[in-house]
């Protein structure tokens, strides 16, 4: 169990350094770098509320797709 945890770790720890190799993160300090990943997290959480939110009802209203939730209101009813 000890030799699996070992090379997950390590698994994760070598993709991690590539990341921060390939957007250099490596140089900024500590604090710049969580700032810069708080950023850009904040970033995806709006573009994904927004794509809920807006996108896709406005693009199942063109194709004429109903939500989950009134295509089980109606189930329920009927």
């Amino acid at each position: 169990m000890n030799q699996l945890l070992d090379k997950v770790l390590s698994f994760i720890n070598y993709w991690w350094f590539r990341y921060l190799m390939i957007t250099e993160l490596y140089m900024v300090e500590s604090w710049e770098r969580v700032t810069i990943h708080l950023f850009l997290f904040a970033i995806f959480l709006l573009q994904w509320c927004f794509n809920c939110k807006v996108l896709l009802p406005f693009t199942g209203n063109l194709i004429g797709i109903q939500p989950v939730d009134q295509q089980i209101a109606s189930i329920s009813r009927g």
